[in-house]
């Protein structure tokens, strides 16, 4: 049941983002077919958990292949919006202290658990052959 709350926050994590993304309201986020990738991933993992919760069996592959879809969207954002934040910090104009600046971190961060939790439990996990 833990699999199953921890796909749920990061499928609802990185829901918001990228839908943010797909309505244009992030200034990070990669463009051209990336956020729909992103949404398609989203919404394979929102299933994923779905399908955890209500046949309490594995989706492991099925929120692991989601998530694959959301890091096609995810690493081309997070480079943006890091150097963004890194030239931010040179000149001074960003202190550490700015949680709105590193609240849109906290998405691919559940996405790390998730994707981390899902290879555990569904490829590298054991067979029961």
């Amino acid at each position: 049941m833990a699999n199953v709350i921890i796909y749920l926050l990061a499928s609802i994590g990185t829901g918001v983002q990228v839908y943010g993304a797909v309505t244009n309201n992030l200034w990070w986020s990669p463009g051209g077919p990336l956020p729909t990738i992103g949404l398609i991933g989203v919404m394979l993992m929102g299933l994923g958990t779905a399908w955890g919760a209500i046949k309490g069996s594995s989706s492991a592959w099925i929120v692991f292949i989601g998530a694959l879809f959301c890091w096609a969207f995810y690493i081309p954002g997070l480079g943006n919006l890091l150097g963004t934040m890194r030239a931010s910090i040179a000149m001074g104009k960003l202190s550490f202290a700015s949680l709105d600046v590193y609240l849109p971190l906290l998405a691919p961060a559940l996405l790390i658990v998730a994707s981390y939790t899902s290879l555990m439990n569904g490829p590298m996990g054991k067979s029961e052959d």
